[in-house]
C-alpha cells in the first residue's frame, strides 16, 4: 500500500486540509473586506491587499478538492506574505504606508490568527507525513492499521458535529455583531447593494438549479437522458464551486451589515437559513469525501443544500425584486 495514498485519504488528513482551507479562506475574506472598505485607494498596499485575497480563495477552494504539496506550499507562502506585509507596514513602512498596532480593529487580530494558524497547520501535516513514512516499515503492518467499527462510527459522529458548528458559530457570531448599514458590495451601499445582492442571489439560485439538473442526470433520474458523460460530472463539480465562491460576498455582506436577527418572520427565515446554508455545505463536502456513508446521504445533503438556497432566494432576493412582497411573508 502507498503510505502517501493512505494518509491524504486518511480522516486527520481530511480534517487538516479542511481546517487549512477555512483559515486561508479567512484571511482572504478579511483582506477582501479590508480592499473594499478603503483599501483600494492605498497606492501598490491596495493592489496587493487584492492579489492576497483572491490567491487565498483560490488556494482554499483548491484544498477543498486536494491538497498536494504544491498547494500546501503556496498556502504557507499566502500566509508568510501577509504575515511579511504586517510586520513591515508596522516598522519599516510598505510602499510609503505604515498602520500602527492592532489597527484596524479587529480585522489586523483576526488576520494574524488566520495566517499563524494556516502555518501552523502546514508544519504539522509536513510533519505527521514525515513521521508516517518514518514507520511504515512494512505494508502488511500499514494494514493492520484500520480502526475497528466502533472507532469509525464514532469518527463519524464527530465529523457530524462540523457542520453543526458551522452554524452555531455564524448564528452566534451574527448575533453578537454589531450591524454596519453602510458596508459595502463592491463598492455598492444602501439600496444599490441590495439590488446587487438580490441579482447575485437570483444567479446562485440558477446555478443550484444547473446542479440539481446535473445531479438527477448522474443519477439517472433524467429518463430521456443515457448515462451521464465524464465531462458531466466535472461540470457538475466546477458549478458548484462558482456556485460556494458567489456566496461567499452575498453572505458576507448579509452578516456585516445586518448581523442575525429575528424581528419578524421573512428576516428571521432569512437569517437562520443563511447560516444553514453554510452547514448544509459542509456536510455536503463531508459526505463526498467519506465513501462509506449510506448512498442516500449524498443526494440527501445536495437537496438540502439547493432547498437553502430556494428558500434564501424567495425570503430575500425575490422579495426585494417583486416590490418587497412575498406570498405567504
Amino acid at each position: 500500500m502507498n503510505t502517501r495514498s493512505m494518509n491524504t485519504r486518511s480522516l486527520p488528513a481530511l480534517a487538516l486540509r479542511l481546517v487549512l482551507a477555512a483559515t486561508l479562506a479567512a484571511s482572504g475574506y478579511i483582506h477582501a473586506q479590508l480592499y473594499i472598505d478603503g483599501y483600494r485607494f492605498v497606492h501598490v498596499v491596495g493592489s496587493l491587499f487584492l492579489l492576497q485575497a483572491s490567491t487565498a480563495f483560490a488556494v482554499a477552494a483548491l484544498l477543498l478538492l486536494a491538497a498536494p504539496l504544491l498547494l500546501r506550499i503556496a498556502a504557507a507562502a499566502i500566509a508568510i506574505g501577509a504575515l511579511v506585509g504586517f510586520a513591515a507596514s508596522r516598522t519599516i513602512g510598505l510602499f510609503g504606508f505604515s498602520e500602527h498596532g492592532l489597527q484596524p480593529a479587529p480585522q489586523a487580530l483576526l488576520s494574524l490568527v488566520a495566517e499563524a494558524l494556516t502555518l501552523l497547520i502546514v508544519v504539522a501535516w509536513q510533519t505527521s507525513e514525515v513521521a508516517a513514512k518514518s514507520r511504515a516499515g512494512a505494508a502488511d503492518h500499514v494494514e493492520g492499521l484500520a480502526h475497528p467499527a466502533g472507532h469509525r462510527r464514532l469518527y463519524d459522529v464527530l465529523w457530524l458535529l462540523l457542520p453543526v458548528a458551522v452554524v452555531a458559530g455564524l448564528y452566534w457570531y451574527g448575533r453578537v455583531h454589531t450591524p454596519n448599514y453602510e458596508t459595502s458590495l463592491f463598492g455598492n451601499r444602501g439600496d444599490d447593494a441590495r439590488l446587487l445582492k438580490a441579482q447575485l442571489g437570483s444567479a446562485l439560485l440558477g446555478l443550484a438549479l444547473i446542479q440539481l439538473l446535473l445531479a438527477l442526470w448522474i443519477y439517472g433520474r433524467l429518463p430521456t437522458l443515457r448515462a451521464a458523460p465524464h465531462r458531466v460530472h466535472t461540470t457538475h463539480r466546477l458549478i458548484g464551486l462558482t456556485a460556494f465562491l458567489l456566496s461567499l460576498p452575498i453572505a458576507r455582506h448579509c452578516i456585516t451589515a445586518y448581523g442575525v436577527q429575528l424581528t419578524d418572520t421573512r428576516v428571521a427565515l432569512h437569517s437562520l437559513a443563511g447560516c444553514f446554508l453554510y452547514g448544509a455545505f459542509v456536510a455536503k463536502v463531508i459526505v463526498v469525501r467519506h465513501r462509506r456513508w449510506p448512498g442516500w446521504a449524498l443526494p440527501l445533503a445536495g437537496g438540502t443544500l439547493v432547498t437553502a438556497i430556494a428558500l434564501i432566494w424567495y425570503v430575500a432576493p425575490f422579495w426585494y425584486l417583486n416590490g418587497f412582497h412575498a406570498p405567504g411573508l
